[in-house]
């Protein structure tokens, strides 16, 4: 589904990162999450349990697991921009100019319905940008996809792309609903078609009489675009 900034889950991105969609996305997952999770969980259980030893037993792990759950997180959120660097290249002055699109009322979302995600926002499109918010985040000038096209799996689908700035096929995850998928893949490549036209959107790829596939072929494809081959979608 298509959305503006209106849509809650992204508001609650909005205010997780004090402005900064970036920085939300990457402290919003990781291992200090889960250890604080299963901290409340244990936690409670020792409370509930109406016993001074299973309150000691129980409460000393689940304190550890908390704290040691927030000081993780804090690290996740303390370096977001080197960790962009580090996965995209680009500098910082282009990551903030990126969060600075992120957050303006013009930014285009897709949203996943499922009762089982609890953020919905699977992609956000900003006037030179996508954000992929996935298993890793996937950040990449809309300038720069040379191809992109989505594999096939019952519970998670993966976006194989390949644009100028990558050595070979990309893969990028994302978990919806198996019944949701082939909508949720067409919206988002329709919305990456509509601000690039130049996209190669399929699996099928063809030069000069020969035959590619872009998630095992990445490399090659890459080569024959820097070389000025014509590439072109199989029929």
């Amino acid at each position: 589904m298509i959305a503006s900034t209106e849509h809650k889950d992204y508001q609650k991105l909005l205010k997780k990162g004090n402005g900064s969609i970036l920085k939300a996305i990457r402290t919003d997952k990781g291992g200090g999450k889960g250890l604080i999770a299963g901290g409340i969980v244990i936690l409670i259980v020792a409370i509930l349990s109406f016993d001074l030893m299973g309150l000691i037993f129980l409460g000393i792990p689940a304190f550890l697991l908390l704290v040691i759950g927030i000081l993780l997180k804090h690290k996740r959120s303390a370096s977001w921009i080197s960790y962009y660097q580090e996965i995209t290249g680009y500098s910082e002055s282009e990551l903030l100019q990126i969060d600075r699109e992120l957050a303006s009322p013009s930014v285009t979302l897709v949203i996943t319905p499922s009762a089982t995600i609890n953020n919905s926002v699977s992609a956000f499109f900003t006037e030179h940008y996508m954000v992929m918010n996935g298993v890793y985040p996937y950040v990449r000038r809309l300038e720069d996809f040379i191809a992109v096209a989505f594999s096939d799996s019952t519970d998670i689908w993966s976006m194989a792309s390949l644009t100028k700035q990558d050595k070979e096929t990309m893969s990028v995850g994302l978990y919806t609903d198996s019944a949701k998928k082939v909508a949720l893949c067409n919206e988002l490549m329709q919305e990456l078609h509509r601000r690039n036209p130049d996209i190669l959107c399929g699996q099928a790829i063809v030069c000069e009489g020969r035959h590619y596939i872009l998630e095992r072929d990445g490399a090659e494809i890459l080569r024959l675009y820097q070389e000025g081959r014509k590439l072109e979608l199989a029929k």
